[in-house]
């Protein structure tokens, strides 16, 4: 018999920023905002960017991490072989992973990850809701090079088709460190607009750090600059669609709060993380929302996303289901 398929289940994704880079008191106060926040909010299953170290070592943190906001983070072998810590290893020791609660079924043997093959990192994992397979993901674009961002972009759908549970619903929480290109219906005009309000850089006077998210140009009548949304685009041409602007949700930033943001400094607030489902999964989202308190917007220069959905009402025609 399978097991009881929840009415609901909350996914989260989270930047925990430079988690377990430094040591002493100051790392340890970080450290347990951070953990206040995950309590809080509880997921059922948290996708978490930022676990700073040696792969070694980074596995260890995780299992920290996880041990003390009561969560779970190592995955069965399959067939009876060795159980493997849902981390993600990252170039330049930045690495993501997945934690769930204890009862939430990971499917043994399932995690696939990314090494050495994308600037950050990516890494996703099989669950079992009763009668439904599903994919969570976690995945950690890069802030620089927005050709690349692009390409990663791309090389990450098609890590995700190759993968053996390529065909499965899936639900990937990122901090994708770029602008989303997915549209919404206007009402007024019947036309499709873009889900963002609007350009985060415009009106901003131009700083080089920008030409990692912008195009520039120099015109007759002055140099003028605006947002590349290239590599969100390629997700949605991709089959990725954007929770948010699935479900019309009111626009929020999750970035740009804290004071050693320099984007942030210069009153640039964005949208960055967010949680992207393959078509299979639209019809089963309920609710999405930013959590942004005072105890968030000290623990990171992140805001955690969640989305919750109805595994039952993935679309059968479309989800794979466990026998």
């Amino acid at each position: 018999m399978s097991p009881s398929q929840p009415d609901s289940v909350q996914f989260t994704s989270y930047n925990t920023f430079e988690l377990f880079k430094m040591q002493g008191p100051r790392a340890q106060h970080h450290y347990g905002q951070v953990v206040e926040v995950i309590r809080g909010l509880r997921p059922d299953v948290l996708a978490v960017q930022e676990i700073r170290g040696k792969p070694h070592r980074a596995q260890h943190w995780l299992r920290t991490l996880a041990y003390d906001t009561g969560m779970k983070c190592e995955i069965p072998g399959a067939k009876r072989g060795e159980a493997r810590t849902a981390l993600a290893i990252g170039s330049h020791d930045y690495n993501c992973g997945l934690m769930w609660q204890a009862g939430i079924e990971v499917v043994p043997g399932s995690f696939r990850d990314t090494p050495d093959r994308l600037w950050h990192s990516a890494g996703w994992a099989t669950f079992r809701y009763g009668d439904r397979l599903v994919r969570h993901g976690a995945f950690h674009a890069t802030p620089f090079d927005k050709e690349l961002r692009t390409r990663e972009n791309s090389r990450l759908l098609s890590l995700l088709a190759e993968d053996p549970g390529g065909d499965l619903p899936l639900l990937i929480g990122a901090d994708w460190n770029g602008e989303s290109a997915d549209l919404v219906l206007d009402e007024a005009t019947g036309k499709r607009v873009l889900y963002e309000p609007g350009d985060p850089f415009a009106g901003v006077p131009w700083q080089e750090d920008m030409i990692h998210q912008c195009f520039f140009s120099e015109e007759a009548d002055g140099a003028r600059h605006w947002v590349d949304r290239s590599a969100g685009q390629v997700l949605l041409d991709g089959g990725l669609y954007d929770a948010a602007a699935v479900l019309r949700a009111p626009w929020q930033a999750t970035t740009g709060h804290d004071r050693g943001d320099g984007y942030g400094s210069a009153g640039i607030r964005r949208r960055i993380d967010a949680i992207r489902v393959t078509e299979d999964v639209v019809p089963a989202l309920r609710a999405y929302r930013v959590l942004d308190n005072e105890r968030a917007r000290k623990a990171s220069d992140h805001l955690p996303v969640t989305v919750e959905f109805v595994p039952a009402d993935i679309t059968p025609a479309l989800a794979t289901s466990a026998r």
